[in-house]
């Protein structure tokens, strides 16, 4: 998909999209190791490690994907990220019940709310042990949502990190780092981001 095609179908769907120039985001930066391959949620966090990719659900978002669904595969997929150089993770907040729910994305998910997609076979309490068993990390995020736009990041290699100011960040050059169908992908994003009430408002990072 090019970026045009990216913005003409968010524009079918209702939303607000533009394109723009890297050099036109001056807070882009590079992706680091010790940073999360973390959810695109836009919250700050207790964890330091903010200069990783922003996946859907972080490492859930691989799973969904490519419709992974039982707890072994998902063990795999934290593997994958770890060897492709990034620290995997999943993360909860502070208000959730449990607090693993505390994921927007996948709380959808694992309530066969995302259209054409099967709920895993697993609960974000045994998605959390996992993770963590397989040598990812989890995240508690801080605060209630209040992103204004929707970041759809092309520039492989470069993040944006979590600020006051909160925006979504999807960081679509990772499509193709794992392989993932691209359309899947971000027809996911932003179906997440719609049945989350979020804004309907995208800017696409081209360079």
């Amino acid at each position: 998909m090019t970026p045009q095609h990216i913005v003409d179908v968010l524009l079918s769907r209702g939303w607000t999209a533009e394109i723009v120039d890297k050099s036109q985001v001056n807070d882009l930066v590079e992706v680091d190791s010790a940073g999360l391959f973390k959810c695109v949620d836009g919250r700050l966090s207790d964890h330091p490690g903010m200069r990783g990719p922003k996946v859907l659900g972080g490492v859930y978002g691989i799973a969904a994907t490519r419709q992974v669904m039982d707890l072994a595969g998902l063990g795999n997929i934290v593997d994958e990220v770890a060897q492709a150089g990034y620290v995997p993770s999943v993360h909860g907040d502070q208000h959730a019940h449990p607090a693993p729910m505390g994921c927007g994305f996948f709380k959808l998910w694992s309530l066969g709310e995302l259209p054409g997609l099967e709920a895993p076979s697993y609960d974000s309490e045994q998605g959390q042990s996992q993770v963590l068993g397989a040598g990812g990390v989890y995240e508690t995020l801080e605060g209630d949502h209040s992103e204004s736009k929707v970041m759809i990041n092309l520039v492989a290699g470069t993040t944006l990190e979590p600020k006051t100011d909160q925006r979504f960040v999807v960081d679509a050059w990772v499509t193709g780092v794992f392989d993932l169908d691209v359309p899947t992908y971000l027809t996911l994003a932003a179906e997440t981001v719609e049945r989350l009430n979020g804004p309907k408002v995208a800017q696409l990072i081209v360079g």
